[in-house]
């Protein structure tokens, strides 16, 4: 009778931690209503239900029995206490249980903090009421037809089933509030695009599914929330809270939606400083006024409309009328917000007026897809005209926060930035053509779009460009084609680096130095284009890293604007750095250790001191292809090439071809846009047993790998690397860490490597082959052997000897720690030292010590071993004494006596034995439930000897490192 479903081992939050009931209770919308949590018969009931209690187990409706007592704890406290060998106990028992309503909430950041975390459940239950409507029910299907339609034709030509789906839900959980929040009761039938979901939503509701009954399920949410809301007088107070209740609302719904177009409210110091900023620029570069007649606004991801209402409160009001109607604009892709700047921006215009007026200049449509061509309709007629109004304005002001995401950490997902014909072409033809870098994925990063659309979308004329972004284009490599256009494209440019970059600074504590509180780094961008202006400037402030977000607003709202910040004026060099190091000059004379000219010309005696080289491998699935056990990489391969190649065959028995994102099976296959492409070509995948090779995935951490040109993403150059098992023994690799995020460093490797995470890493091997491992030729090229026989006037010097040379100057601290900044914008360059020989012998003992590193002695240190406990090498998880001077292998032992200087040896943010520590757990996959254990059951000592051999190899490195001479450069 009550439509109650029992979901056996749900693991749930509360408090904060996950637990897992025996059994939960949910109703038809998913709402969780009760729980069940069994004990055997020999337990003391009381004292279960306290453990259970102290871990954080829900006591809202919970019947806690042993098979011959049950206890019933309701809204925290306990209700009833029986006999179940008693049946009317029983009776009553579950008559209380099933008929208990949880009563509505009073506090407003209970109500949000909980409607949050049991959103997912509200959305799935309602996809699932989706799901079925979509096959029982003709009238839905028919409008739902319609209306997928409309979004194919005015959103995305791509858009997936899915994501119509998610729309309906998004409308479904929030009219409500919106309608009651803002007292519009007729906001659904008199917003253009809520008019059209709502017709889709009268034909879900026409057969089965209540909408009444679904609202009336979340009243104990949504009164609290519409309770708060009804205390706020003043309209920025309910503008405030509606964009807390939508931003909580995407972190608990949808995640992905989240992170692709950065669903983080902007704060508000941050929105008053660009807006501020525009409009003194206006004034002192233009002498214009944000009302004046040809100054035309477009906010072009408006999210809740905060900009555009901030704009509209700096307007002289009897020029605000004429701007309203004729010169504002904004768009939004998403429905949710769109609904809510809707009502934010009318309702300021109302405020500031007296009058209510729909807001005709916000359009419901992808900004990027402007840039088409073609003509579309935008799903209404009044959205189609207000659009081509949009497309005829002469912008000459744009303003936002653009998304910043940098592509889906998942394929599976389906949550990858989407491909824009027009403004790809252009960025392939502009910031990727002038880009000296080797990987360019990131240009395509939504917010370099939104800059590449607004250059072109000022359309030569002076203007305004004031963007809130992911600040990575600033100094990172491949951003240098980004950077070139900018300053060409604009007389003036200003750069506000708020910091933030939780990767570049992991000791700051996350992302409380964040001003968006995500993991990116942040900065507000002004750019202007005044014709006029006699030359170009680059203008740069850096706000303290130090600073907590509270602070670094604060900063913000005491400058104001762009005037009241003390700016420094950047001089970018002939690569189109703009932060360039004050070495910058010396090290350019120094020679270069490889370059993409001479890779391209492979072959040739360019100037380099490598001819090729490749990033490290990239799998898409490391934890498919990865394993430390090759039964287990067996295995589990054999059953990925299984699910892949079955994916295959159901693929070419379709006929209609559907888009490959809605086609796939993302519950078997770890899938990548680069194996939807096999799958799409038809391309099979086999386990060959020869294809499992030695490989390095992080430093000191040896794994097998599953080397195959179908299962894995970018396998790299390691075809012509190490191509066979005798070139494993013959050939040597510097494997070099670059980016931005980590320290540069260098380790000696003669197996595969991965290609590391936060910025990739670069392979420099001495020999290249055949793929069959013949015609093998040195990879040192004859221009740096005369370079170095010339210089140090020594005609034995070997390519052996300036590969051991180059290893050795990458270790030196002097040298690391003086051009630090330089090797976060292109790879090393490698001086001339005054002493050759002693870098070349360092080198040589250093390769030597790290490659063997799994054969070196041990460091001598004392083992304690816990008493009681039986002796054990196995490994779950060992961890560090506070000090660093011991480690816990597990419960029975202890290792004593870690020295100091094995800290000293680094490899970019963690000493080596500290990676060691990080890798050697057993971890489960939660996607495919696939275990890694590194212990050996063959050598089960292997972990605990590796521990004491990377002390060892720690120590001697920094002796080696810390003999070498001061002087590096000739």
């Amino acid at each position: 009778p009550h439509r109650w479903n029992l979901v056996p081992k749900l693991s749930v939050k509360s408090g904060g931690r996950n637990i897992i009931p025996d059994g939960t209770l949910r109703d038809e919308f998913n709402l969780r209503r009760g729980y069940w949590e069994a004990k055997d018969t020999h337990d003391d009931l009381t004292v279960e239900i306290s453990k259970k209690t102290a871990k954080g187990y829900p006591l809202t409706n919970t019947i806690f029995e042993d098979t011959r007592r049950a206890v019933l704890f309701q809204n925290g406290g306990e209700s009833l206490r029986v006999d179940l060998t008693d049946a009317q106990a029983l009776a009553d028992l579950l008559n209380a249980f099933y008929g208990y309503t949880e009563p509505d909430i009073e506090g407003f950041e209970q109500a949000v903090d909980e409607f949050k975390e049991r959103v997912p459940e509200l959305a799935l239950a309602l996809a699932d009421k989706i799901k079925q409507a979509h096959s029982d029910n003709a009238k839905f299907k028919a409008a739902f037809d319609e209306f997928y339609s409309l979004c194919q034709t005015a959103l995305n030509p791509n858009i997936s089933i899915a994501a119509v789906d998610e729309m309906l839900v998004q409308h479904l959980l929030t009219e409500r509030l919106i309608r009651r929040i803002f007292d519009n009761s007729e906001f659904t039938q008199r917003n253009v695009i809520a008019a059209e979901v709502e017709k889709v939503i009268a034909a879900l509701v026409s057969k089965s599914f209540n909408r009444d009954d679904f609202l009336k399920s979340l009243d104990r949410f949504y009164r609290a929330i519409e309770a708060a809301a009804r205390v706020l007088e003043d309209f920025s107070e309910k503008q405030h809270f509606l964009n807390t209740v939508y931003e909580r609302f995407f972190q608990g719904y949808s995640v992905k939606t989240a992170d692709t177009h950065g669903i983080v409210y902007t704060p508000q110091a941050i929105v008053d400083f660009m807006c501020a900023s525009v409009a003194e620029v206006l004034e002192t570069e233009f002498g214009k006024t944000l009302g004046d007649k040809d100054v035309h606004i477009l906010d072009p991801c408006t999210g809740t409309g905060n900009f555009i209402v901030n704009l509209l409160r700096r307007v002289p009001k009897k020029h605000l009328p004429r701007l309203y109607r004729e010169q504002l604009f904004a768009n939004e892709v998403m429905l949710l917000p769109y609904y809510i700047a809707a009502l934010n921006i009318e309702h300021a215009y109302y405020e500031l007026t007296g009058d209510y007026e729909p807001f005709e200049g916000l359009c419901f449509v992808d900004t990027l897809d402007l840039a088409e061509a073609r003509q579309l309709a935008m799903f209404t007629e009044e959205n189609t005209i207000r659009v081509a109004r949009q497309k005829k304005a002469p912008i000459t002001v744009i303003i936002g926060n653009p998304p910043y995401n940098v592509g889906q950490l998942n394929e599976n997902d389906n949550n990858k930035n989407r491909k824009y014909e027009v403004v790809d072409q252009r960025i392939k033809e502009t910031f990727a053509k002038d880009s000296s870098a080797t990987l360019k994925a990131q240009l395509y990063d939504p917010y370099v779009k939104f800059f590449r659309w607004a250059i072109d979308r000022l359309n030569g004329r002076d203007g305004i460009v004031c963007f809130v972004t992911n600040n990575s284009f600033v100094d990172q490599i491949a951003f240098d084609g980004m950077r070139k256009h900018l300053m060409a494209n604009f007389t003036r440019i200003y750069h506000l680096h708020l910091e933030g970059n939780v990767r570049q600074n992991p000791k700051l504590s996350g992302t409380a130095f964040n001003v968006f509180g995500i993991q990116v780094g942040v900065g507000i961008t002004l750019a202007v284009r005044v014709k006029t202006h006699s030359k170009h400037r680059l203008c740069f402030q850096r706000v303290e890293k130090t600073l907590r977000r509270e602070d670094k607003l604060a900063w913000l709202s005491k400058r104001e604007d762009r005037g009241n910040v003390e700016w420094q004026t950047l001089t970018p060099d002939e690569r189109h750095t703009w932060l360039v190091s004050e070495h910058s000059a010396e090290y350019a004379k120094f020679l270069a250790i490889a370059s993409k000219a001479t890779k391209a010309g492979f072959g040739t005696n360019a100037e380099a001191l490598f001819k090729t080289y490749s990033p490290g491998v990239f799998t898409g699935r490391d934890g498919v292809v990865y394993s430390f056990d090759s039964n287990e990489l067996k295995n589990g391969i054999e059953t990925a090439c299984e699910d892949y190649n079955s994916e295959v065959d159901r693929y070419k028995r379709r006929r209609d071809r559907k888009h490959v994102d809605d086609f796939v099976d993302n519950s078997r296959v770890k899938w990548s846009e680069t194996l939807k492409g096999h799958l799409i070509r038809g391309d099979y995948a086999e386990f060959k047993s020869n294809r499992i090779r030695r490989c390095l995935y992080r430093p000191y951490v040896a794994q097998k790998i599953y080397y195959d040109q179908v299962v894995i993403d970018r396998p790299a150059l390691f075809r012509a690397f190490l191509p066979t098992d005798k070139s494993e023994q013959e050939n040597r690799i510097v494997w070099l860490k670059v980016g931005t995020e980590w320290p540069m460093f260098a380790l000696m490797a003669n197996q595969i490597v991965d290609r590391l995470p936060q910025g990739g890493s670069q392979c420099f091997p001495f020999y290249v082959y055949d793929e069959d491992g013949s015609h093998r030729r040195e990879n040192i090229t004859d221009w740096a052997l005369e370079q170095f026989r010339k210089h140090y006037k020594n005609k034995k010097i070997t390519k052996w000897d300036i590969f051991h040379y180059v290893y050795g100057l990458l270790h030196h601290r002097g040298y690391c720690e003086k051009f630090a900044d330089n090797f976060k914008r292109e790879l090393p360059r490698i001086p001339l030292a005054p002493d050759f020989a002693v870098f070349r012998k360092a080198g040589g003992k250093l390769a030597q010590l790290h490659l063997e590193y799994e054969t070196q002695k041990e460091y001598p240190l004392d083992w304690i071993e816990t008493p009681g406990v039986p002796l054990s090498y196995h490994v779950e998880k060992m961890k560090l004494t506070k000090d660093k001077s011991a480690l816990v292998v597990n419960p029975s032992l202890t290792l004593v006596g870690i020295p100091p200087e094995t800290f000293r040896y680094r490899l970019g943010n963690r000493s080596a034995l500290e990676w060691v520590i990080d890798q050697y757990q057993i971890t489960e996959d939660k996607r495919s439930g696939i275990r890694s254990d590194p212990n050996r059951p063959d050598d089960p000592e292997y972990i605990v000897r590796l521990v004491g051999q990377v002390v060892h190899v720690s120590v001697e490195t920094v002796r080696i490192v810390e003999g070498l001479p001061e002087a590096y450069g000739a």
